[in-house]
C-alpha cells in the first residue's frame, strides 16, 4: 500500500485555492453523505452527525460534537443545473485531481494505483459519475508523487504553512508534530451555512432541515398542466401522462396524422444536449440528439435485427444495430429523456423481433442500492470473453460516446439493460400489410388513437400540435413511479379498484379480464395525470379505458359475449355510461359506439380498426 507523498497533498491545497470556495466542499462532502448516484429533483436525507464528522476530518477541525443530535438529518435537492456550480464557485475551475488528492490524503492506495483508477474511485464515493465530473471539474491529469508510508496531517500543514506561505485556516495551527484547531460547528461553519443561508445556491442545491417532498406533496406545488394555448392547437397531455405511466406507447391510426411526428416533437421539447442558438432552432431540427427513428421491416422474425449477435464471420465480432446503438447513447445521458420511434411497427410480428423488450419492460424494478434495473437485452458484455467485451466497449467509443466508468462496469457485468430514460414510441397502421397485436404486446403498452383529420385547420397551419418546451420538467419523464405502491396514497386508489372491478365483472369469463398488470397501470395513469395533467379521476379513468380496455377487445358476434350470453360491447356500453356520462364528454364511449356500429355491421371488430 501507498499514500500520497506530503508534498503532493500541499500542492494539491495550493492548486485548489482561488478555484474552490468553502461552499463548494460542503457540497462536496454532501455528496460524499448520499447513497446513490445524483438524481436531480430526489430528495437525499442526509445524516448530520456524518456530515460533521467527514468535514472536520477533511479540515482538521476537531472531533467536538455535543452540539448535534445522532440521527438529526438534512434534506437535500440537486437541481438541473447543479454541475455548473463549481465553474461558478472561484476564478478558475478546480481541477478534480488536487480534489481527489486532498479528499483521499490519509487514505491507503493500492500499489497499482492510476489517475485512471484514483477518478472510478472518487466517481463512487461521491456519487458522480465521470461525465458529470468532466462536466463540473478540469480533469488534465497531474504528476502525482507518492509515499510508502502515511505522512500526517501535521507534517502536511506544516508545509503548506512553511513553503506554501498559506494556512488552512487561522484557527489551525500545526508545527509538524501536532495538530490544535478549534472544534468545528455544523450549523454555522464556513462549510454549509452558506448552502441553506443564501439564495445563491439555490438554483443549484437545496438544503433543508424539513423534507418539504412530506409537506408539498406531488401533485400539489409539482403539478406542471400542460394544456393548448389557444383551442386551434391540440393539447399533448394525453401522450405525457401515457409516458409518465409507462415508456412504451403504440400509436395508432390512419396514415399521415402525425403519428412519427409527435414523437420527434417530444424529443425536441425535452432536448437539453443539442445547443440551440435560439428557440425555434429547438423546433427546426430534425434529429435531436435524444431521437432516433427505426423503421421496421417485414421480414423481421427474430430479435437479431433489434438487439444485433455474435458472429464468426469473418472473425468474432458483435453485430450492432442502431437501436442498441441509441439504448447505449441513452445511458450516456440518464437526465435526458430519450425517444425511440419505431415506424410502422406492426410490419412484422411485435412479439417476435421484440421479445427481449417486452421482457425487460416488464421487469423494471429499484434494486437495493436505488438502481432502476431490468433484465439484460444483451448478456454481461464479459460473457462473450474479455477480447471481445473490449472491442464492443470500443464500438461505443467509436461512435463519439463518453461512457461513464460505473455504466462500462453495468455493461461487462449485467449486460445492456434498459435505462430508466428511454421511451419506445410505435407508430401502427392496420391494413391488410400488417399483424394484429397480440395481448401480450397490448398489456405492455399504453395505447393512444390517433384518427383525427381536420384539414380546415391544415388550410390554416394549425393542426400542429402544441409541445412547449419541456427540459425543465425532464425528470418527471426521467424518475417514473413503477408501482403502484408508489402512488396510491396520493390518488383515489379505492375508486380506481372499483373502477376495474365493475369492468371486470362484465369481462368475466373473456380473455379480456383485467389482471394485476392493469390495476397497477390505472392507478400510476391516475397519479401520472395529477402530475401532468389536469387531475380530473373520471377523465383519466376514461382515457385509461380507451388506452388499456377497449385496445384488448377484438373478435366476432360469437365471441363478444358475456359469461350470461349477453352483448359483451352492450354491456360495457351501459356500465361505462353509468361512470362517463354521455357519449359527448367521453372519449371511451365513442369508441365504443363505434365499434358497436363496426360490429353489427362487419360481424367482427377491433379496436384497431
Amino acid at each position: 500500500m501507498k499514500y500520497f507523498s506530503s508534498e503532493s497533498v500541499a500542492n494539491a491545497y495550493k492548486g485548489f485555492q482561488g478555484s474552490i470556495t468553502n461552499k463548494s466542499w460542503g457540497v462536496l462532502a454532501i455528496m460524499h453523505q448520499l447513497d446513490s448516484m445524483i438524481v436531480p429533483g430526489r430528495t437525499y436525507a442526509v445524516n448530520c452527525s456524518s456530515l460533521s464528522t467527514y468535514i472536520e476530518q477533511l479540515f482538521c477541525l476537531g472531533s467536538k460534537k455535543s452540539y448535534i443530535d445522532n440521527g438529526k438529518e438534512w434534506y437535500v435537492k440537486f437541481s438541473t443545473q447543479w454541475n455548473d456550480f463549481f465553474d461558478k464557485q472561484g476564478q478558475t475551475i478546480p481541477n478534480i485531481y488536487d480534489i481527489i488528492i486532498w479528499a483521499y490524503r490519509s487514505t491507503p492506495l493500492p500499489d497499482d494505483i492510476t489517475n485512471e483508477k484514483l477518478l472510478a474511485m472518487f466517481s463512487e464515493d461521491f456519487h458522480l459519475s465521470v461525465t458529470d465530473i468532466k462536466n463540473a471539474f478540469y480533469t488534465q491529469e497531474k504528476e502525482i508523487k507518492y509515499s510508502d508510508y502515511f505522512e500526517s496531517d501535521s507534517v502536511v500543514l506544516s508545509k503548506i504553512s512553511g513553503k506554501l506561505g498559506t494556512t488552512l485556516s487561522k484557527n489551525i495551527t500545526a508545527d509538524g508534530k501536532s495538530v490544535t484547531a478549534s472544534p468545528g460547528e455544523l450549523s454555522r461553519g464556513p462549510f454549509i451555512q452558506p448552502l441553506y443561508a443564501a439564495l445563491d445556491t439555490a438554483d443549484y442545491i437545496l438544503v433543508s432541515q424539513t423534507n418539504f417532498d412530506e409537506l408539498y406533496p406531488m401533485g400539489g406545488s409539482r403539478n406542471i398542466t400542460i394544456t393548448s394555448l389557444n383551442d386551434n392547437n391540440k393539447s399533448v397531455n394525453a401522450y405525457l401522462t401515457a409516458i409518465r405511466t409507462k415508456p412504451f406507447i403504440l400509436l395508432a391510426g390512419i396514415s399521415g396524422t402525425g403519428k412519427s411526428r409527435i414523437v420527434r416533437k417530444l424529443a425536441q421539447a425535452t432536448d437539453d444536449i443539442d445547443v440551440f442558438a435560439n428557440e425555434e432552432d429547438r423546433w427546426k431540427c430534425p434529429r435531436p440528439a435524444n431521437f432516433e427513428l427505426i423503421q421496421v421491416k417485414p421480414n423481421w422474425h427474430n430479435s437479431m435485427d433489434v438487439v444485433g449477435f455474435q458472429s464468426i464471420i469473418p472473425e468474432p465480432h458483435y453485430e450492432f444495430t442502431p437501436f442498441v446503438d441509441f439504448v447505449v447513447k441513452a445511458w450516456c445521458y440518464e437526465n435526458t429523456p430519450f425517444f425511440l420511434c419505431l415506424d410502422e411497427m406492426n410490419l412484422a410480428p411485435v412479439e417476435e423481433y421484440f421479445a427481449e423488450f417486452l421482457s425487460a419492460i416488464e421487469s423494471r424494478s429499484i434494486g437495493e442500492d436505488g438502481e432502476f434495473e431490468t433484465d439484460p437485452i444483451i448478456k454481461p458484455f464479459n460473457s462473450f470473453g474479455s477480447e471481445l467485451a473490449g472491442e464492443m466497449m470500443q464500438h461505443f467509443e467509436d461512435l463519439g460516446y463518453e461512457i461513464p466508468l460505473n455504466v462500462e462496469n453495468r455493461f461487462r457485468k449485467k449486460g445492456l439493460t434498459l435505462p430508466k430514460n428511454l421511451i419506445v414510441m410505435g407508430t401502427v397502421n392496420m391494413d391488410e400489410t400488417t399483424f394484429s397485436f397480440s395481448r401480450k404486446v397490448l398489456d405492455r403498452a399504453m395505447s393512444i388513437e390517433m384518427n383525427e383529420v381536420d384539414y380546415d385547420g391544415f388550410i390554416e397551419g394549425k393542426t400542429e400540435y402544441n409541445v412547449p418546451k419541456l427540459t425543465e420538467q425532464n425528470e418527471l419523464f426521467v424518475n417514473r413511479p413503477i408501482s403502484a405502491q408508489e402512488v396510491k396514497d396520493g390518488v383515489e386508489s379505492q375508486e380506481v379498484m372499483n373502477f376495474l372491478k365493475g369492468v371486470n365483472d362484465i369481462l368475466e369469463g373473456t380473455p379480456f379480464k383485467l389482471g394485476y398488470r392493469a390495476a397497477n397501470e390505472a392507478i400510476l395513469y391516475v397519479a401520472a395525470d395529477k402530475v401532468v395533467g389536469a387531475g380530473n379521476l373520471n377523465a383519466a379513468l376514461d382515457d385509461f379505458t380507451l388506452m388499456k380496455i377497449l385496445s384488448r377487445i377484438e373478435g366476432d358476434d360469437s365471441k363478444l359475449v358475456t359469461k350470461d350470453g349477453k352483448k359483451l360491447l352492450d354491456e360495457l356500453n351501459i356500465y361505462l355510461s353509468s361512470v362517463f356520462g354521455t357519449e359527448g364528454t367521453s372519449k371511451s364511449l365513442a369508441k365504443l359506439n363505434s365499434m358497436i356500429t363496426t360490429l353489427k355491421r362487419d360481424h367482427f371488430v377491433s379496436f384497431w380498426g
